[in-house]
């Protein structure tokens, strides 16, 4: 009877032992199963959110280049909106004559009322012509006749560049020339700018000037005595109704020109022919002595 109890005894110990090692080892593999399931949950919320920031990097990218405004969209939307805001047809008109001008139109309301500057600054170079454009911000906004330099001012805006460059006086800009002529009668009701003003307007500030033919001798000579020119241009290259531009120089026989209204014109070298068939009347500058 001991001898079995004894026995019986034993083996329940064993099955004690075997049911607790059974045990740990159903723990150890839930252990790792969930560590395992724990790691590879992390990296999917790694991949998650990285892949939710590349998302929102592809949206961010998206929307800028939406944003982006093409040259010809940005010039379509200042059309409209100074349409909407009734700016003068003039001054909506620079637009579809040079492209260049989107930022003066643009900043008209703005600054349509600022007073112009005062110098034409580091323009200004001893012995040297500066090319000034006439819808520059500085003096464009600035009136002339019952318009302002930007849309009619071509005229004194070449006077201010062969005054400017023959007396080295920076304050003669196209503002002040604009306000000189239209005080003088210089500009007619519709804005365009008296032949009369050419050949008398300088004379004040100690300027000579003579009306000269497009015979090209003579314009060769005086050019490159340092005499600027200034020419009235029908339809052609420069305008398709009037304008003013100035002859500055000769660069291997062809001619150097300061267009008021043409960065693109005036890094051009032109030939004689081709700017004598367009022009109606011609004014030689030179300092008095």
């Amino acid at each position: 009877m001991e001898i079995k109890k004894y026995k019986y005894s034993k083996r329940k110990r064993q099955d004690q032992r075997q049911l607790y090692f059974t045990l740990i080892g159903i723990l150890c593999v839930m252990g790792v199963t969930g560590l395992l399931n724990m790691n590879y949950s992390g990296k999917e919320n790694i991949k998650e959110t990285a892949n939710e920031a590349k998302t929102e990097e592809t949206i961010d990218v998206k929307v800028k280049e939406e944003q982006v405004e093409t040259s010809k969209e940005r010039l379509e939307r200042v059309r409209r909106e100074a349409k909407a805001k009734k700016y003068p047809n003039g001054v909506i008109r620079l637009l579809d004559k040079n492209a260049n001008t989107v930022d003066f139109v643009e900043q008209y309301d703005e600054k349509k009322d600022l007073p112009p500057a005062k110098t034409i600054g580091d323009d200004l170079v001893k012995g040297q012509i500066p090319h000034l454009l006439q819808w520059d911000q500085r003096w464009g906004y600035a009136p002339y006749g019952t318009s302002n330099v930007a849309v009619s001012g071509c005229g004194p805006t070449c006077l201010s560049m062969v005054a400017a460059g023959l007396t080295g006086d920076a304050s003669l800009t196209p503002a002040r020339l604009a306000a000189y002529g239209t005080k003088k009668g210089y500009v007619d009701k519709e804005n365009n700018t008296y032949w009369k003003f050419m050949s008398e307007g300088l004379a004040k500030w100690k300027i000579d000037c003579y009306e000269s033919d497009m015979e090209k001798k003579r314009i060769i000579t005086e050019l490159k005595a340092g005499n600027p020119i200034i020419l009235s241009v029908g339809p052609g290259d420069f305008t398709k109704m009037g304008h003013f531009i100035v002859l500055t120089g000769c660069v291997d026989g062809k001619i150097k020109l300061n267009d008021p209204f043409s960065q693109e014109n005036t890094e051009k070298l032109w030939k004689f022919e081709r700017i004598a068939k367009q022009t109606k009347a011609a004014w030689v500058y030179s300092r008095k002595k």
